[in-house]
């Protein structure tokens, strides 16, 4: 069937030629957000969403210079998440190859973290904010445990504690698929692993989230893509300079809440990454249960264990993770 065809059945205006345009501003001067598909030269497609998808495409034009045609379709911002993992299922299901890189709904050929969560399940895992997958056996290790139990006990004499404990349950309970079974294997916790840092998140190759404390304060830090960050927030980052930071609050939702945001140079997880960083239990609390938050927090992560295993299994907390798998 041609990609046309399925577009069409699920509401995308026909495909424009854009092959070798700077703008798109000209064809979309109004009702600009909603989902869009990008189609290559070779044959390929891409799959996403925007707020603006004329600043989007221009983004797009600096990495991918084969870009030939784009369609579009109209769809307010609350359903764009979900929108937009149904278009991408049934690309995947038609057989067209698409170079999304996180969105995806899983690896193409088998991935290590299949053996130890099915596909199906991480497709559920992906849809369902509500599924917390506590299912499992965590894996016992006595001499691990003892390498870092110092370091715990000096962990809870630390100013809020306990307030970065049940964050830190919170974020491992809704971000992290297979909770129990993955464990070291995956995803580890570390404990005062060195500074500032009170515990470290690490998926993978990659940290994906950390709590740290700055002048008695304490503040708790997303990694995540540019691109998934600008999804969550509807922002445009691209004309930015965010090297040294900048600060922004006063959000329709959260009024009170004030997040930063900074250049991060990790790559593993996708090039142009960022943090996200806010301050105290209530705003990260907030963060952590943002319905465009999760979702991407979770495409982010999901990507990171299908990709590889976590190699810093020995710097994995025991104690620490007893509290945040219960």
């Amino acid at each position: 069937m041609e990609i046309e065809h399925v577009l069409s059945s699920l509401g995308f205006s026909k495909p424009r030629d854009v092959q070798g345009r700077g703008s798109i501003a000209d064809l979309f001067r109004k009702s600009r957000c909603g989902i869009y598909v990008l189609h290559f030269a070779d044959g390929a497609h891409y799959v996403g969403q925007a707020v603006d998808v004329v600043r989007r495409y221009a983004q797009h034009r600096q990495t991918h210079k084969d870009i030939h045609r784009i369609s579009f379709k109209k769809v307010g911002r609350k359903n764009l998440n979900a929108e937009e993992r149904v278009v991408v299922r049934a690309l995947e299901n038609s057989g067209f190859r698409l170079r999304n890189i996180q969105i995806v709904s899983f690896s193409y050929g088998k991935t290590d973290f299949d053996l130890v969560m099915p596909p199906s399940e991480q497709q559920r895992w992906l849809e369902d904010l509500s599924f917390r997958d506590l299912a499992g056996e965590r894996l016992i290790d006595d001499r691990l445990r003892k390498l870092y139990t110092s370091k715990y006990q000096k962990f809870q004499d630390m100013p809020e504690a306990a307030n970065v404990i049940h964050v830190l349950k919170e974020y491992v309970q809704n971000s992290i698929p297979a909770i129990k079974s993955s464990e070291i294997s995956f995803w580890i916790c570390s404990c005062l692993p060195y500074g500032s840092i009170y515990s470290r998140i690490n998926i993978g190759w990659q940290t994906t989230f950390d709590v740290f404390i700055l002048e008695g304060k304490i503040f708790y830090r997303w990694y995540l893509t540019r691109d998934l960050v600008e999804q969550v927030f509807g922002w445009d980052l691209s004309d930015i300079n965010y090297d040294l930071g900048f600060t922004i609050s006063g959000f329709e939702e959260y009024s009170e809440l004030v997040i930063e945001i900074q250049k991060s140079n990790l790559t593993k997880g996708g090039d142009d990454q960022v943090f996200v960083i806010t301050e105290g239990k209530t705003h990260a609390l907030a963060l952590i249960h943002d319905e465009y938050m999760l979702t991407a927090v979770r495409v982010f992560n999901l990507g990171l264990m299908q990709k590889s295993p976590c190699p810093w299994g020995r710097f994995h907390c025991m104690d620490l993770a007893d509290q945040l798998v219960s």
